[in-house]
């Protein structure tokens, strides 16, 4: 006998690559050559009509069932013949093929690579037509924090190639369904295995190094596949290599199914062994991984079909605005987490209505896709009202630029703020409170005395967020020159913000010195409470000292306390 294998590659073609591997065997000799011709036709015959490959992401898509590339759906429980022919007429060949990689990027760019996704159909996950199921799930896992770290594992086995053999197929028994242009392909071919992976995250403190959690992540996920399991169960690990996955979450995603899912590392190690089992003995419980798709029109001429695709430019576009705003959406995250931790309200206040207005805007443009894709690919409108969609998105305010302008604006006004507040906690003489429990100290009937470092530059306009929302309304959205009334508001806002300013900074540090030593000496004072909040003053521009005395507020806060220290002498700079 003679072994045949046939391999083809194409250009990009409608929902996925155009077959770009297609493999047949045949074993040529006397007694199989008719059994194997028509296999061997089929191939041909796919090829020389530019089959597509998708990527099946989850969905139970088999042999004869019908899809729609204009939307990238299938249509469930209705075949193009029965059941009892299609199953006739399968070819049915062994792959076994296993592969395992390690990769630290989260961006959607390499999760599309590991699960072979086209562009064409990752276009259609962006804007929301697909809902992927299984490993895929994995698509939708992104990162929530700048500080956080990340390394992923993906195991993929492929076990068996089914297609359908078309020329002895038979008649079609569902005519009707292509005279209502529902589909415009039928799977023809599916390659079944499974995928699965682990996603391996820490998130480093404020005095951990980012890049050192990183690295360490990177090197003991490598080492998964190597570390030895005893007879007992026990992972043979020293007590160093132990302390450094302690702190490692995982999150496990994949088309097997397992009594239950790693949360550790040490769990973790356990599934990779055993994952290749998990499919059977003879692979009965792989799914689909890979579809291939005939044209129907082939079939019928009746059939609706692909006119136009998105250019893989544009796709690539897509991706890229989608990426910018998942990254601002991060730094705002890892902002507001600061903004809580320091209790700075009105800061906070700012960067929630801002993640607000990002989330409102991303559903906007992910809604508009959503709706021209299809459209465009059935031929109804030309791509250039995507294009104008992009073209919005670059002369708005929310472009990378100007969202990476305003978020290092409050980065900077934050680190200010957490600088003072830090040297505050490192002396524990005062205690850092939000407004609201600021009134709670002032009224309490145990404190004669409430002395307050105030904060009292934090609330002003934002220009910036006045921007967002004339994108946000959709009169606005409507009107001429739109790009050009963006940018005119941009520009004309070049005031330096009250944290950049040097006599601000210059009366920062000396009511800082004042407050400090004044507590300092005074912490005995049991009917004293020293304290560090939040309340806006554009009367004392940066930071001041308030004075409650029995609720009330006396002023000059910062006289007496002058006054206190010289009677001490305690003091001798002149403020």
């Amino acid at each position: 006998s003679v072994s045949l294998t046939a391999a083809v590659r194409g250009t990009h073609c409608g929902g996925g690559r155009v077959f770009h591997y297609f493999q047949c065997s045949a074993l040529l000799n006397t007694e199989s050559k008719k059994k194997n011709h028509d296999y061997f036709s089929l191939c041909a015959s796919i090829m020389s009509f530019k089959a597509m490959q998708i990527a099946a992401l989850g969905r139970p898509l088999h042999p004869g069932m019908l899809y729609d590339c204009r939307d990238d759906s299938f249509i469930p429980g209705v075949t193009l013949w029965d059941p009892e022919d299609i199953e006739k007429n399968l070819s049915v060949h062994e792959q076994n093929q296993t592969k395992s990689e390690i990769t630290p990027s989260d961006s959607l760019s390499k999760k599309s690579s590991l699960l072979d996704i086209s562009a064409s159909l990752k276009a259609s996950f962006l804007g929301g037509l697909v809902e992927v199921g299984g490993s895929a799930k994995y698509l939708k896992d992104i990162l929530t924090l700048e500080s956080q770290c990340r390394v992923t594992m993906h195991f993929s086995q492929k076990t068996v190639f089914k297609q359908l053999n078309m020329r002895n197929i038979g008649k079609i028994t569902c005519a009707d369904v292509i005279k209502h242009g529902t589909a415009t392909h039928v799977v023809t071919g599916v390659l079944y295995g499974a995928d699965a992976f682990m996603v391996f995250d820490q998130t480093a403190s404020r005095n951990e190094d980012k890049q050192e959690i990183q690295g360490s992540l990177e090197v003991m996920v490598k080492k998964i596949p190597l570390i030895p399991i005893s007879g007992s169960g026990k992972l043979q690990m020293t007590d160093e290599e132990q302390k450094k996955v302690e702190k490692f979450q995982c999150t496990f995603y994949g088309d097997v199914k397992l009594e239950e899912n790693p949360t550790t590392y040490m769990e973790a190690v356990k599934v990779y062994k055993y994952l290749p089992r998990l499919l059977g003995e003879r692979g009965e419980k792989a799914v689909p991984m890979t579809v291939w798709l005939y044209p129907l029109k082939y079939l019928d001429k009746r059939a609706a079909k692909l006119v136009r695709e998105i250019s893989e430019n544009l796709i690539i576009e897509m991706e890229t605005v989608m990426e910018d705003l998942q990254r601002a959406t991060i730094t705002v995250n890892e902002l507001l987490q600061i903004s809580e931790t320091i209790q700075a309200t009105d800061i906070q206040a700012k960067l929630k209505t801002f993640h607000h207005m990002l989330r409102q805007y991303k559903i906007t443009i992910l809604k508009n896709i959503s709706t021209l894709l299809p459209i465009i690919r059935k031929g109804a409108k030309d791509k250039k009202v995507l294009e104008k969609i992009l073209k919005y998105h670059h002369e708005s305010p929310f472009t990378q630029a100007k969202v990476n302008k305003w978020l290092d604006e409050k980065r900077t006004e934050l680190e200010v703020i957490r600088t003072y507040i830090d040297a505050f906690e490192n002396q524990k003489n005062a205690e850092i409170v939000s407004f609201k429990q600021h009134s709670g100290f002032i009224f309490s009937p145990h404190y004669e005395s409430v002395f307050t470092f105030v904060f009292t530059s934090l609330k002003y306009e934002e220009p910036y967020i006045l921007d967002l929302t004339k994108c946000l309304s959709e009169k606005f959205i409507r009107k001429k020159n739109t790009g050009d009334s963006f940018r005119k508001a941009v520009e004309d806002d070049k005031t330096t913000p009250w944290f950049l300013k040097s006599d601000i900074s210059q009366t920062m540090r000396d009511t800082f010195d004042l407050f400090s030593i004044f507590s300092d000496i005074n912490k005995q004072e049991k009917k004293n409470k020293f304290v560090v909040s939040y309340i806006s003053d554009p009367t004392h521009p940066g930071a001041a000292i308030y004075l409650h005395q029995r609720g009330n507020l006396s002023s000059p806060a910062k006289d007496f306390v002058v006054h206190g220290l010289h009677q001490k002498g305690k003091w001798r700079r002149r403020l």
